[in-house]
């Protein structure tokens, strides 16, 4: 794959486990070549039996990737795995409680190299709480009911794109209500996804994929 400096080259997920995710996925095989692309897989919290990284094992098997290695930030963290990470052609971060992923990537010092790896390097796939970690700050999570952890007390993410994201987006007026009133205070493009929508971002180029609400900023 050819990728030029400061080509970001990131796939937004609200779900994985349905087969409406396929119209997301076929962007995501436009970004990586399933005869060599290897997937590092970054778990938001400790999975000793490996039930999901296992699940996401299984799915991209389905299109020739191999998710060839787990890194696991709280309980059982080995950091002579990370060059190995980064390394990957793209690097998965799952879903799980955005606070908390969130808090880990900060104690080991992977902010940084996360993004630099987005910007210069490889493909970033966020599902859920990874997807959320990749934009300016975090507390969207709250729209899809992620619960505070007290010991996180700074919400900067990743930084990659201008745009808010909240997957799992049910249509209700109060979940609109709550989601216009949170676009308002944060003064920033909002965007929703329902389970099955996605969001692909390559360079400047950001595509909704799916049913995918817009929220605009009242004053702007």
């Amino acid at each position: 794959m050819k990728r030029g400096s400061l080509m970001r080259q990131l796939v937004f997920y609200s779900d994985r486990a349905m087969a409406a995710n396929q119209q997301v996925d076929r962007y995501l095989l436009q970004l990586l070549d399933a005869t060599t692309a290897r997937i590092g897989y970054i778990s938001s919290s400790s999975d000793p039996k490996r039930q999901y990284f296992n699940a996401e094992q299984k799915y991209y098997q389905q299109y020739g990737f191999e998710l060839a290695i787990y890194v696991e930030l709280d309980v059982a963290y080995k950091p002579d795995l990370l060059d190995e990470l980064f390394a990957c052609d793209a690097i998965h971060l799952s879903g799980g409680n955005t606070y908390y992923f969130l808090y880990w990537l900060q104690q080991r010092g992977l902010m940084t190299r996360l993004r630099e790896y987005a910007l210069r390097q490889g493909v970033l796939i966020g599902i859920s709480a990874g997807a959320i970690i990749m934009t300016q700050e975090v507390t969207s999570a709250e729209l899809c009911g992620d619960t505070p952890y007290a010991p996180l007390t700074i919400y900067q993410g990743l930084g990659l794109v201008d745009f808010a994201f909240v997957p799992h987006v049910q249509d209700t007026p109060e979940n609109y209500a709550r989601m216009q009133a949170y676009t308002n205070h944060q003064q920033r493009v909002l965007y929703g996804c329902h389970d099955g929508d996605g969001i692909v971002v390559a360079g400047e180029t950001v595509t909704l994929v799916g049913n995918v609400v817009s929220m605009t900023p009242k004053n702007l």
